[in-house]
């Protein structure tokens, strides 16, 4: 039966809470101050920057150790003839005399309310104070600086695209979309014009990229060379400063030394462009930026993120979690995968899998033969000397402990410390699955090993893992021989260089704190922290805001694989990202998701903008290929529509000409149905009318049209979506989750409209497709109902959950909806259980109302970072670049969902909120509503609806507990 709701008004809280004092006022900034990120020693590199932006313009920004302040620009429309997003160059600036002396004093902050970087560093006998920030109303970069006494300053402008050339290794890559070209991928050189006072300097496409993506995806008769984006795209800037003269073609010089110095970087995208119309819009720019006063310019600044920062908020604390491992019901085996593969080639000897983590102490002792004790630990669930071997099992030397059964062919040998067994690369040992395997908050995974000296194959030691996947935990040697560990919240490699034939102690250790650390011979080789106090998450999540605000309002979406904040990579340069230019909905939508709650919708408009102006061509790309009305976007789109080409296929042989040719995403369309509910959402948020009828009504019909439209029916006029692929997971299915779900959940709401919305002919196409989509697609498994990936699904190709589309992105089953277990044991029983990158777990779970679970993954999250990079939320690669915007995207709509979820006009508070922890918080809702609270100790101690009418509408799930 379901709980009572407690619904609380606004009256009711002030009268349980009392009066407030004004200790207790809400805001933002207050809470922001710990999350500034400040350092106290320069950075090596640019992989020791930090981000800064004004939403189009973005720089990373580091010290080098000898004092220099160096910057990467980038800027959102700064596509060049292959699609690549590039870099605008790269600023240095010194202060002179040069150096940063050893001891001098040194500082650089982050300060997230103002929008800037400050710097204070020695120089000369004094100090000064270096600050920058990106104006958030102007295209311009402004740097000043101010010293204790009189300093020159110097600032360059560097440039690596310095002549023309063919684009190679990593730097071919990144051009993944016209990889398959005709032609050789060549960069023309940037140009630096010699102009009196300032440094000028642009990229100039004179070649695109375009006209052969119109040729091989047959659409050139849709289409005019007029409308291509790239040809002739200019993009560059000009650098300036008051006292500054130039000393060389890209260097810029004090006249002489003054206390203050101002460097301001103005930047200009413009297509087509002559040079001449470059150069003219640029002096227009700049003449309109410096129509501003500085300390005007900088006052308006500081009062955009100000009221950034007011706007939402999220602060949480007490007692963090650490974060856990999947169990699994499969094997654990010596020397092989779950599936037999990878196999270990050499000797292994005394294997052992103990359920807690061993001290450094202890794995030392083990290394060096003296386990007398730890043989006899609770702990130690699985451990074989190789001994006694009968009838092709091992006795376990653990008493009472599980055996291990020779799979294949296996020869006992000596080892060390007794029998060892040979592997020669067809066969392993196993022991079936056992509750003792079942290790979720730590365990240690020891052997000796030697490797064979004949073999270079890498192999497992331990394996109790899905492959493919983090589900589970193992040991092995990859790659090249290397030792490496891997547990859902990390994967932990260490370069070993396993000598052939020597024996070698090897050890991993997980931590219920949630650190990862690596043992060769007894001694900690590597070790990486995973675990985290909410500090950390209060952080991340700020973080994430920020970076997301510094590059969400430009001409184009953010890109998920890192953003406009890319550095340089081992065999390229910062122009460089994984996956290359092309936009990926599965990736994009979710730096996108959070803005709602945080009432970002001034962010949400380049994405929107997007796909509005590419309705039009995917429109004719429908009536082209299939011969029928609607719209559907492809999974990978180039930022005007089309898919990339190296999914779509340059060698045709045959096929029809609407065949896209890369299996993964061949009829990947659900994001036109995904898009569609982030914009009814937005509008529910935002009662924008004119939005609805201008973009969410024209997008959205054209998506409900091609599902009309492009797919057969069933004897009873019930919609077959056939042929048709879950996500990029199930290459082959009938009714797919995502799309029946999507289907399910977009039609009522837009036949809900109202009557200057949309009209009614729209409505009656939509309410006559609603009542023919097919019904959910289940499954049944350990006597359980349970959601499908499809009614029917075959070719497994990825690492996705298609079935919890259900829950989310189209939230058909969630916290006070029917069929709750239902959707729980689906999760609980989902093939896939992860929580990086684009992996939906987080969000998921607390839509569940699953608290615990929920706060592991957010806290995983949040502490999941880019070893090789400083800034704390510079996250990845994971599945895609660093930084990756889903992996922070992902963490903020996890922690958002915890706080407040909303069905039609409920408001749900605290829905999946873990014992223990406390927060102050801002958020927004549906039907323009925001909510501040404070939850301490297990009580409300503020809460605030605006507008008041709606208090009636909420439900406090923390005073009753969730609705199921």
């Amino acid at each position: 039966m379901p709980r009572v709701l407690c619904i609380l008004s606004l009256t009711l809280v002030l009268r349980w809470f009392g009066p407030l004092v004004a200790a207790e006022a809400l805001s933002g900034r207050d809470l922001l101050d710990s999350a500034n990120v400040v350092w106290t020693t320069p950075s090596e590199d640019s992989s020791g920057s930090m981000p800064l932006g004004n939403g189009d313009l973005g720089l990373n920004l580091w010290v080098e150790p000898k004092g220099d302040l160096v910057f990467y620009l980038s800027k959102s429309d700064a596509w060049d003839a292959h699609v690549r997003l590039l870099k605008l160059g790269r600023v240095r600036i010194k202060l002179l005399p040069e150096g940063l002396p050893p001891g001098a004093p040194f500082e650089q902050t982050l300060r997230l309310g103002e929008g800037a970087i400050e710097i204070r560093r020695g120089v000369g006998g004094g100090t000064a104070t270096l600050r920058v920030w990106v104006d958030a109303n102007h295209p311009v970069v402004r740097v000043e600086v101010d010293a204790q006494e009189p300093v020159a300053l110097e600032t360059q402008l560097e440039t690596w695209r310095n002549q023309a050339g063919p684009l190679v290794g990593k730097q071919l890559d990144a051009a993944r979309g016209l990889l398959g070209a005709p032609y050789p991928l060549v960069v023309p050189a940037d140009t630096v014009l010699d102009v009196p006072g300032r440094i000028v300097w642009y990229h100039r496409n004179v070649t695109s990229g375009w006209p052969i993506t119109m040729k091989v995806q047959g659409l050139e008769a849709i289409t005019r060379p007029s409308d291509d984006p790239l040809l002739f795209r200019t993009f560059g800037g000009a650098m300036l400063g008051e006292g500054l003269v130039k000393a060389g073609p890209k260097t810029l010089r004090s006249r002489e030394p003054a206390r203050r110095h101002v460097v301001s970087i103005v930047a200009l995208t413009k297509q087509p462009a002559t040079e001449a119309q470059w150069l003219a819009e640029l002096d227009s720019t700049i003449a309109r930026v410096e129509a501003t006063p500085l300390d005007q310019a900088r006052a308006a600044h500081r009062a955009w993120w100000k009221a950034f920062w007011d706007r939402s908020w999220i602060h949480v604390a007490g007692t963090g979690t650490g974060p856990e491992m999947t169990t699994n019901d499969l094997p654990l085996r010596i020397g092989a995968n779950s599936e037999g593969g990878s196999r270990f080639v050499g000797c292994i000897s005394r294997p052992m899998v103990f359920g807690r983590a061993l001290s450094p102490g202890e794995v030392a002792a083990l290394a060096a033969g003296r386990d007398e004790g730890l043989s006899r630990d609770p702990a130690l669930v699985a451990c074989w000397t190789f001994d006694n071997l009968k009838d092709g099992v091992f006795p376990s030397a653990v008493p009472g402990g599980l055996p291990g059964k020779v799979v294949g062919q296996v020869e006992v040998v000596d080892g060390p410390h007794g029998k060892a067994i040979r592997l020669g690369g067809k066969g392993w040992v196993e022991t079936p699955d056992h509750p003792k395997l079942d290790l979720a908050a730590a365990c240690t995974l020891a052997a000796w090993v030697a490797r064979d000296p004949a073999s270079s194959t890498d192999g497992r030691i331990l394996d109790k893992s899905k492959v493919g996947t983090n589900n589970g935990y193992l040991l092995d040697t990859f790659p090249g021989n290397s030792l490496r560990m891997i547990t859902e919240p990390c994967t932990l490699t260490h370069k070993a260089n396993l000598a052939p034939g020597r024996w070698t102690h090897v050890a991993g250790v997980f931590d219920s704190a949630g650190e990862l650390c690596l043992y060769l011979d007894g001694k900690r080789v590597a070790s990486q922290r995973i675990g985290a106090s909410l500090e950390t998450v209060n952080q991340g999540y700020a973080l994430q805001r920020f970076i997301t605000a510094c590059a969400g309002r430009g001409a184009m979406p953010i890109k998920f694989n890192g953003s406009l904040f890319t550095v340089d990579a081992e065999g390229s340069d910062g122009d460089y990202r994984r996956w290359g230019g092309c936009y990926w909905w599965q990736n994009t939508r979710f730096p996108y998701w959070p803005m709602l709650a945080a009432g970002d919708f001034d962010l949400m408009q380049p994405l929107f903008r997007m796909y509005l102006d590419a309705l039009p061509l995917a429109k004719g790309i429908t009536k082209t290929y299939y011969d029928h009305e609607g719209a559907f976007f492809a999974e990978t789109i180039y930022f005007w529509g089309t898919p990339c080409n190296d999914d779509f296929g340059w060698k045709r042989d045959g096929h029809p000409q609407s065949l896209m040719l890369n299996q993964y995403i061949r009829r990947n369309w659900v994001g036109g149905l995904e898009l569609s509910m982030m914009m009814l959402d937005y509008y529910d948020f935002t009662g924008d009318r004119q939005f609805a009828r201008d973009r969410l009504v024209p997008l959205a019909d054209a998506v409900a049209t091609f599902y009309a439209r492009h797919y057969p029916r069933e004897p009873d006029g019930t919609l077959r979506i056939e042929p048709a692929q879950a996500l990029e997971t199930w290459w082959t299915a009938v009714n797919p989750m995502p799309e029946v779900a999507g289907l399910h959940a977009v039609l009522p709401r837009l036949v809900a409209l109202p009557d200057d919305v949309a009209s009614a002919d729209q409505r009656a196409r939509w309410k006559e497709l609603g009542a023919k989509l097919p019904p959910l697609p289940m499954r049944r498994e350990a006597g359980k109902t349970m959601l499908a990936p499809a009614k029917e699904f075959s070719h497994r190709g990825n690492i996705e959950n298609p079935e919890l589309y259900a829950i989310f992105p189209f939230r058909l089953y969630g916290v006070g909806k029917k069929d709750l277990d239902l959707a729980r044991a689906s999760f609980a029983a989902r093939h896939v259980k992860g929580s990086v990158g684009w992996q939906q777990d987080p969000v998921q779970a607390a839509l569940l109302g699953l608290g615990p679970e929920a706060a592991r993954f957010v806290v995983h999250r949040f502490a999941t970072k880019h070893t090789q990079s400083r800034f704390p939320a510079f996250w990845g690669p994971n599945f895609d670049w660093v930084p990756d915007q889903d992996h922070g995207g992902n963490g903020m709509l996890g922690l958002q969902a915890m706080i407040l979820q909303y069905d039609d006009r409920k408001i749900l508070l605290l829905p999946a909120w873990p014992k223990g922890w406390d927060v102050s918080f801002r958020l927004h809702a549906p039907r323009q509503t925001v909510v501040e609270g404070i939850f301490r100790n297990g009580r409300w101690e503020r809460l605030k609806v605006t507008p008041e009418s709606r208090a009636k509408d909420v439900v406090d799930c923390a005073a009753a507990g969730p609705p199921t």
